[in-house]
Parts: C-alpha cells; structure tokens; sequence
C-alpha cells in the first residue's frame, strides 16, 4: 500500500475544510508557521501543499495579504467536485441530486450519439463488454468493471473525446459511491437483458429510441441512488414511489405497462349493464337500504 505523502494529506485535509465552507471564501489561510504547527510538519511541506491547493483553483496568494481563499464552486478540479459530493464521510445530498441529473443528462446524448456515430469497431467493443457484463452476474466486482468497461465504450463510440473524459470522471465517483450504486447496478440477468436492449437500438442506429431508454432508466434509478445516500448517511430515506421495473436498466417496462391503463375504458360497457339488465326498478331498494 502506498503512503501518502505528508503535503498530500495537509493538501487534502484544507481541501476538504474549504469545500465543506470552514475556511471561508475570501478569507485567508492560517499563516505557515501555524498550519505547520497544526499538522506536525515542516514549513516546506506546508508551502508544497499550498502549492497544491494552487494547482485545484483553491486558493491564491496575494502578496502582502497572504494567501486568500476561492469558492470552491469555481474550480474545475475533478478533486474538488469529489470533495464537494461526499464530506466527513457524508454524502452531501443536494451536491448528489445536482451531479446525478447532470450526469443523466450527459450519459443521453452520450448514448444517442454512439447510435448514430459508431463504427463496426465500435460495436465490437460493446458486444465484448456485454459478454464480460453475461459472465459476471452475481459477482459485484467483476460485473462493476464490465459496467465500467461498457461506459468507456460507449464514451468511445460516441466519437467526441470530452466524453470519454466525463466517462473516466463519472467511473470515479461511481468507485467512491459504490456502496450507493450497488442499488441500480445489480450484477444480475435482468440488468443484462436491459443493456442488451440498448446496443439493440444502437445496432439499429435507433438515435431516439436509445435516448428513451437511457432517460427512462436515470428517471427510474436517481430517486432510489438518493434514497440510498440517505440510508448511507444515517438518515431516514425519502418514499420512492416509482415502481420497479423487472428488468433494470429497461426503459420499456413503463411502456409496457400503458396499455394496462386502457382497460379502465374497456371496462366502461360492464358499468352499463345494471341498467341494462336491471331496470331502474331495482335501484331504489337498494337506495333505501342506504
């Protein structure tokens, strides 16, 4: 195991305090000497790990002032947003419920574009992570790095880089919240069978349809993510209403069940038949039982 470096950790430790807003914005950094007392090392450590906090768009000095505090909601560091999603070891739910839906965002016309861009190479690649996703079911591990190996290849297939940098981005956050994302992404059969419908419409180069099932899928899968990071936290989770569909990543079980909906009004003819059958002459008996 690898020892973290001692201007890492005091790097971290400030990282985290300015993100969770103990140093606040436009204040100023303790002095050397101080933060050198606090951690128990050396001023040049101090100063690499101010060095640091540099690098993440934390912090600046300013001389003759010292070295003043940023907002934290500025910076592009991949670190900084990780320390921003989960604190202390809590999830910070409202930072969670704005990355999910950026992410669903993202992950659909990610997607959407792998349908209408991918190459025979690129289906390969899919087919390939879909047999690993097959052979790992009910094994977390194995069946998280398919799932990992699948969202790399459609990053890839979509043919616009910056995906695959939101790709690798999104895998990391997924590791740190595993325990969390364990609940919608079950090494199982039927989420199997709902990716497979996915490369289905990507075969296809069904743009549309491919989209449907994504959005559908993050609809069904954000309130139970944020019901999960409340119990990870300790608190109460939230009602998730929404029904489960069989199959997990499928979008189509909410189709699927709209005829359903249609046999209130086949049942309409039914409602007639007491008056049909009966004359209103049986009614008011029934009335003045009432």
């Amino acid at each position: 195991m690898v020892r973290e470096r001692k201007a890492d950790a005091v790097a971290n430790d400030l990282l985290e305090r300015i993100a969770g807003r103990e140093l606040a914005v436009g204040s100023l950094l303790p002095k050397e000497a101080e933060l050198a007392d606090r951690y128990g090392v050396a001023r040049s450590v101090v100063r690499e790990a101010i060095k640091l906090l540099e690098v993440h768009g934390l912090v600046r000095p300013t001389r003759r002032l010292g070295t003043v505090v940023l907002d934290p909601l500025a910076s592009t560091s991949p670190e900084v947003v990780r320390a921003l999603l989960v604190r202390k070891g809590r999830i910070d739910l409202d930072f969670f419920a704005g990355w999910l839906e950026v992410r669903a965002a993202i992950d659909a016309q990610m997607c959407e574009l792998a349908a209408t861009r991918r190459t025979p190479e690129d289906i390969r690649a899919l087919e390939d992570a879909l047999e690993a996703m097959r052979a790992s079911t009910a094994r977390h591990e194995a069946f998280s790095r398919a799932t990992e190996q699948l969202g790399f290849a459609l990053a890839r297939a979509s043919h616009n880089p910056l995906f695959s940098v939101l790709a690798r981005w999104h895998a990391r956050v997924v590791a740190d919240l595993d325990h969390v994302f364990r609940t919608v992404r079950s090494a199982s059969v039927p989420h199997v069978a709902g990716v497979e419908m996915m490369l289905e419409c990507i075969r296809r180069e069904d743009a549309a349809s491919t989209r449907q099932l994504v959005t559908t899928f993050h609809e069904w899968a954000t309130p139970r993510l944020l019901a999960a990071a409340r119990l990870a936290n300790g608190d109460a989770p939230a009602d998730v209403s929404s029904p489960q569909p069989s199959t997990t990543p499928a979008a189509t079980k909410p189709a699927a069940a709209k005829p359903a909906a249609s046999k209130p009004a086949a049942a309409k003819p039914a409602a007639t038949k007491p008056a049909a059958t009966k004359p209103a002459a049986s009614k008011p008996p029934k009335e003045k039982h009432a």
